[in-house]
């Protein structure tokens, strides 16, 4: 098969439900050989097995195979590991969001930039149709003034049955709540919008889980960019419906992005998917890894901090939300 990634080989670390239904259809169709995974389950390496790669339990099983690259997507606790082991190596790196929790946030932020790989997150969402259209829209008509973002879900996703559906709310392994989960989408999105980086994360309001008092259920928080303009994102696990809503309001008009649709004042563009539809969004990682394989060879640095200063400001709403 010819295509992008024709020619490079691969090996995913962490066979999930992201991984099976998401990355491995998009990086086949672009040519890459994926010829293994890394999985601690027993049934998901089963899966792995069942899709024709080799089923590995540990990263010392990759050792002896000739790789281009590897796709992170284990649970946010458990990427330095995978990350180290691509830097002695010399691999590049395909990583899910969030790259790193709190706890490793500095040290996979010193091991990467003090390497020569190409480290690229997995920031999907800017490859929806509805945000490359929303980008396009707002670079004719003069740049973002402000935003006001909003991801409304009626609990939090689950992962694959077989190893720990719940850890999303589990901090130890995600990292956080729905700031950590959802807030980093928002604000990988609000700087992507904007064309520039924020200064400054100030948290507005949290309210967490009756049976879990350390994980947020709900949050409120707003970014500050250069130029006295300003996203203000909303978020809550606890809605009455799924709905994703975005009001953008640029130089001269009013930009409204739902979940199916973008609504000017003369004209609305309708999507065939849902921002709600599901969380895998398999659509659109084609163009996600087109990009990767585009730029991999550039090893450059650009994308790994972005999801650095989006990690940051994750940082410090949480240390806002301690007090």
């Amino acid at each position: 098969m010819t295509g992008e990634g024709s020619g490079c080989r691969g090996a995913f670390v962490g066979f999930g439900n992201i991984a099976l239904l998401g990355h491995l259809p998009a990086l086949r169709g672009l040519g890459a050989d994926m010829v293994a995974a890394v999985d601690i389950c027993e049934k998901r390496r089963r899966l792995a097995a069942e899709e024709g790669l080799a089923a590995c339990e540990s990263l010392e099983e990759l050792e002896g195979l000739d790789l281009d690259f590897i796709d992170i997507c284990t649970p946010p606790s458990a990427r330095y590991e995978p990350i180290s082991f691509a830097v002695r190596r010399g691999l590049d790196v395909i990583c899910e969001k969030p790259v790193a929790t709190p706890a490793d946030f500095t040290r996979i932020r010193e091991l990467v930039m003090g390497s020569d790989i190409f480290f690229y997150p997995v920031h999907n969402w800017k490859h929806a149709p509805h945000y490359k259209k929303a980008k396009e829209m707002v670079e004719e008509n003069g740049g973002v003034l402000s935003l006001q973002m909003s991801t409304l879900r009626t609990g939090f996703s689950h992962g694959n049955p077989h190893w720990r559906p719940d850890w999303r709310v589990d901090p130890s392994v995600s990292g956080g709540g729905i700031i950590m989960d959802h807030g980093y989408h928002n604000i990988y999105l609000a700087m992507h919008l904007m064309g520039d980086d924020f200064q400054q994360a100030l948290l507005e309001g949290v309210e967490y889980f009756e049976d879990r008092p350390h994980v947020e259920r709900k949050a409120t928080f707003t970014l500050l960019f250069p130029g006295g303009r300003k996203a203000t994102i909303n978020l809550d696990w606890g809605a009455q419906r799924r709905e994703i809503k975005n009001t953008i309001y640029e130089c001269n008009s009013q930009l409204e992005l739902r979940d199916s649709q973008i609504i000017n004042s003369d004209h609305a563009y309708e999507f065939e998917e849902s921002l709600s539809g599901d969380s895998v969004h398999g659509s659109w990682f084609a163009d996600v890894f087109r990009d990767f394989f585009r730029l991999r060879g550039s090893k450059e640095k650009s994308h790994f901090l972005e999801a650095m200063k989006v990690l940051q400001g994750i940082e410090d709403l949480y240390r806002q939300a301690r007090g």
